[in-house]
């Protein structure tokens, strides 16, 4: 079976980290979002004590510089790669590995192995957006294709 599903490649672009030094973070409050899958201006709640924050623009920056003693914020440009799927399908496709209907049940984003391919998932405006790691890129790229039949 092939699905209807339109695979998008994103540019590389300057993604950050932030690592808290302790869970909860202390003096985080009201500047990171601290629910499990948050999503709060572009900063993506994905495991206890970290966010990620792709394609980070400067205000996102200053407010993590401003988290001094928080935690580290550490430029990861290249270890990510995003992946957007769109149209009627997108979440067939993905469902041939993990549920995301339920997986991003009342969450913004998750972390979450897509064909074996450890992955930041969330939703998109046409579909989803998923980042993988760039190792990780051409299995998660090819097992897409193959779904939608190119």
């Amino acid at each position: 079976m092939t699905y209807a599903c339109q695979i998008t490649m994103g540019a590389e672009a300057p993604d950050l980290e932030f690592i808290a030094y302790t869970y909860p973070p202390v003096g985080g409050e009201g500047v990171l979002p601290l629910a499990p899958g948050a999503s709060d201006g572009g900063l993506l709640h994905v495991a206890p004590g970290r966010w990620f924050a792709p394609a980070a623009g400067e205000a996102l920056r200053e407010r993590l510089a401003a988290l001094d003693g928080v935690g580290s914020c550490v430029e990861v440009q290249g270890k990510w790669c995003r992946v957007d799927l769109e149209g009627p399908d997108a979440a067939a496709v993905l469902g041939e590995t993990v549920d995301v209907i339920a997986v991003l049940a009342g969450r913004a984003c998750a972390a979450v192995l897509l064909f074996d391919c450890p992955c930041v998932l969330a939703r998109s405006a046409g579909g989803f957006t998923v980042w993988t790691r760039a190792s990780h890129q051409p299995h998660l790229v090819a097992e897409l294709l193959r779904l939608t039949g190119r």
